[in-house]
């Protein structure tokens, strides 16, 4: 079995208060069209809201790609989510609905938005879990303060939960994390590391290929946070896709971490700033 797990903040609804709404256009649709065209198994949104994910559902039940599903997971309220997840419904059957990992934190009384995770299962196999973040910015949260490290913890705990109760399903994490893989919510909080032997051996450690889009790259972008506020590296590597010690012991990697930069727009004078500021992330898997 392969597997393609791809993720994209898309920026059509922000779920900030009062934050600008952007239209769905066929510049969206474009990108969307490309990810699926290179057979992605799950697609992770965020900023998205319900009637954008039933625009969606809608368009795609209408074109070629019509065998991927959408599953709504928009959780309006202080707590807000605003996620959908699109997969392959040849390949995979929703298994578990989604399982919340948000908390409120007890010093402040404020949610901390750590994510949500659904479980799918392949036509053959085990039920292979996905959490899906989109963590509160640095405005909201400076970099390395305790509130990170606790999103960071929280969504751990919430992974440990699942893998106590299903220890033959891996886990897969997909977020934009507002952090880079160094920072200690990803390191500490969730447990993250960029040496593939080390959570070989420890089966409660994540695997974090993107720690490679750290260093100068022959492929793609600098990152995948592209701002104005970004100076000096050119962007940030706050997208991120994450994976339980399963895959670097049971599967080979054929592609870490890719950053999509490329993609072909209708009109060629479309820049990316003109249609989101994330580039979409890609990861793909092989069953040994």
């Amino acid at each position: 079995m392969e597997l393609k797990c791809a993720w994209w903040n898309c920026k059509l609804s922000p779920p900030k208060n009062g934050a600008t709404k952007y239209p769905v256009t066929e510049k969206f649709y474009c990108v969307i069209n490309a990810l699926l065209q290179r057979d992605v198994d799950v697609l992770g949104l965020c900023e998205v809201d319900r009637e954008n994910i039933q625009h969606l559902q809608m368009t795609l039940d209408q074109s070629d790609h019509s065998r991927y599903q959408v599953l709504d997971l928009y959780t309006p309220g202080k707590s807000i989510d605003d996620f959908c997840l699109i997969f392959n419904s040849e390949k995979l059957s929703l298994s578990t609905d989604a399982l919340a990992a948000n908390i409120k934190d007890s010093h402040t009384d404020q949610w901390l938005k750590a994510g949500v995770f659904v479980g799918l299962t392949p036509t053959y196999g085990e039920e292979i879990f996905f959490g899906l973040s989109h963590w509160q910015s640095r405005g909201t949260y400076t970099d390395g303060s305790t509130e990170r490290l606790r999103l960071g913890d929280a969504l751990r705990t919430k992974a440990m939960t699942i893998l106590d109760q299903n220890p033959d399903s891996p886990i897969v994490l997909l977020g934009d994390y507002n952090d880079e893989p160094f920072d200690i919510s990803i390191v500490r909080g969730i447990g993250a590391s960029r040496d593939i032997n080390y959570v070989k051996k420890s089966s409660k450690y994540f695997y974090n290929p993107f720690w490679s889009r750290l260093s100068p790259h022959p492929e793609g972008p600098p990152g995948t946070f592209i701002h104005p506020k970004v100076v000096g590296s050119g962007g940030a590597i706050f997208d991120q896709i994450l994976f339980s010690s399963h895959f670097v012991r049971e599967w080979e990697f054929k592609e870490h971490a890719t950053i999509l930069s490329d993609i072909t727009f209708f009109e060629s004078s479309t820049q990316w700033k003109d249609v989101s500021d994330h580039y979409p992330i890609l990861s793909h898997v092989a069953r040994i």
